[in-house]
């Protein structure tokens, strides 16, 4: 078998590596396979998409004493525009020999499954953290370390930052500002604890600056097509604006001119407290005026505080409910079981309250995942030049929207074991 054929490498790339690569990562981010995908409306340019909106209803309805009927409203804006995100951009390197010896059952761990399995589980990892996160791309905070090799880190939303550093990961610190100017730029040498990284080379930062994958952040501030991560549910379930880039609104619509536009919080003004069903209850009753829940999407912390709850009741804490395939505890609200379900990327004392129907994930292509492919239609797989090593490339561009921000509710400062 000849490696320079482009007929085998399509062929081996197919069986090794192309195959059920979106069922892996489905398997391993819980938000991603609920939520609805939609390619069908993306624009000719290839660059947005149109999402439509309900931020108040007609009002076009009532009693009437007369035969005449109400004089017809439409809601404004009946669209937004949602742009799309460069949201996975992977590259995959394979030496020469180790995928021969895999494709003829000559390695008893199959070299290629060992590296797509690994990239898969990064790759799974980063879309569950950008859905849920605020779209802003921050990873974390840098601390104090200036000038050293050493950085202490730290995160809005998570009392272990270091959830999101990985040893070798190229990172960026940019000042805060508008959009803030780049400091240091590098790769993480060691995760040492929750609070504390080291980086190679000698860099230096401020104290307070934001970190962010290599990549992500740009020149400018301004919001658009390709431009930073994707939209999460941080940013969409609040009753303010996004944080830049996103600063102007959630789909340029700002709350200070659209007052309808914002979710259903509540909150205990940053000080956490005990889990207590009348919470989950008051939200519910919120969001449900809106749309049905579907799920109660908690923090690994939240998740284990229900339990405890639960156990107090001495109900059942036990018993499974499905959401998707995935199994949670059960909250009675109406007589309806809602699953509730831990997801290792929601915010330390959150917990999220959805909506499936009114969550959509704008995506290029029906299948998610493109793949490079050389000049002229050549091979997926591209040799070095003058090495027996190859490799491969592709993304995934994509944003999550909502046309129904009422339709989702979120409880804040809860306790956490």
């Amino acid at each position: 078998m000849s490696f320079l054929n482009i007929s085998d490498q399509e062929s081996l790339f197919n069986e090794f590596i192309s195959k059920g690569v979106t069922n892996l990562i489905r398997k391993k981010s819980k938000i991603f396979d609920q939520v609805r995908k939609d390619w069908s409306k993306i624009d000719v340019e290839g660059l947005l998409a149109k999402q439509k909106l309900m931020l108040a209803g007609s009002e076009s309805t009532g009693a009437s004493s007369t035969p005449d009927y109400p004089t017809p409203q439409q809601s404004t804006p009946g669209h937004t525009i949602v742009y799309i995100k460069r949201a996975q951009m992977f590259s995959m390197g394979f030496d020469g020999f180790a995928l021969e010896a895999a494709a003829r059952k000559g390695a008893e761990m199959p070299p290629l499954d060992f590296e797509k399995e690994g990239l898969y589980i990064r790759m799974a990892d980063d879309i569950s953290r950008q859905l849920m996160g605020d779209g802003s791309g921050r990873i974390g905070i840098a601390g104090a370390g200036t000038g050293s090799v050493d950085m202490a880190v730290s995160n809005t939303y998570f009392a272990k930052a270091t959830k999101f550093m990985r040893a070798t990961r190229y990172i960026e610190v940019y000042a805060v500002g508008d959009p803030g100017t780049l400091e240091a730029e590098d790769q993480v040498d060691a995760v040492v604890d929750d609070e504390n990284i080291t980086i190679k080379g000698t860099p230096s930062w401020t104290s307070g600056s934001y970190i962010f994958n290599k990549n992500v952040w740009w020149a400018t501030m301004n919001e658009g097509a390709g431009l930073g991560e994707m939209m999460g549910l941080l940013g969409i379930i609040s009753d303010e604006d996004p944080p830049l880039p996103n600063d102007t609104g959630l789909q340029a619509l700002p709350v200070a001119t659209n007052p309808a536009w914002k979710a259903h919080i509540i909150d205990n003004g940053g000080t956490d407290r005990d889990i207590e069903e009348d919470q989950f209850i008051q939200v519910l009753d919120e969001v449900e005026a809106f749309a049905t829940v579907d799920v109660i999407l908690v923090s690994p912390g939240v998740f284990r505080s229900y339990y405890d709850l639960l156990i107090s009741y001495k109900t059942l804490p036990n018993q499974k409910k499905l959401w998707g395939g995935w199994t949670g505890l059960v909250f009675i609200y109406n007589g309806r079981e809602i699953p509730v379900v831990a997801d290792n990327f929601v915010a330390d004392g959150h917990a999220f309250f959805i909506s499936n129907k009114n969550l959509i994930l704008h995506v290029m292509t029906p299948n998610m995942i493109q793949w490079e492919r050389g000049l002229g239609g050549a091979g997926i797989l591209k040799q070095v030049s003058a090495r027996h090593e190859y490799v491969a490339e592709g993304h995934m561009y994509m944003n999550l929207a909502t046309g129904l921000r009422p339709g989702f509710g979120c409880l804040k400062d809860i306790q956490e074991p």
